[in-house]
């Protein structure tokens, strides 16, 4: 009996990716690496970390664009997990410096990561509302 033919196997189009998808702990290990070379000690000894930045972070795991860090972080791949907590730690750096008399710089960042300002007006409605009853209550005028 002769076999069946099988029909060839599929090969992947394009360049391979930069970072194994499935490469956790290859991944995270860059990842603590950057992180690790921000920290310096100054002239009186104490350990003293730089910033972090997004830019920072996607050249550490040899990516070539911010854009790849945010797909990368997205894809739902088991190394989107480590990037997505490095990205919160860059997040909170920029959240602390918040308390810093400049805080512009800080500002601006956070809100290109999707924080805002602004306030639900629904939620000013409801807030309104329950004081105008609490009033009313206290009152006995409606």
């Amino acid at each position: 009996m002769a076999k069946a033919k099988q029909p060839p196997k599929k090969r992947k189009v394009g360049r391979p990716p930069i970072n194994d998808p499935d490469g956790v702990e290859e991944i995270q290990n860059k990842i603590d690496l950057y992180f690790e070379r921000l920290k310096k000690t100054n002239a009186d000894g104490e350990v003293v970390s730089d910033d972090p930045t997004f830019c920072g972070l996607a050249l550490a795991l040899g990516y070539s664009s911010r854009t790849s860090l945010w797909e990368n972080a997205n894809a739902g791949n088991p190394i989107s997990e480590p990037i997505k907590r490095s990205l919160l730690r860059i997040e909170e750096s920029y959240e602390k410096a918040l308390r810093l008399p400049s805080c512009t710089g800080a500002i601006f960042a956070l809100k290109n990561r999707g924080w805002t300002d602004k306030t639900d007006d629904k939620e000013k409605d409801e807030t309104i509302n329950r004081l105008l009853e609490i009033v009313t209550k206290i009152t006995g005028k409606s």
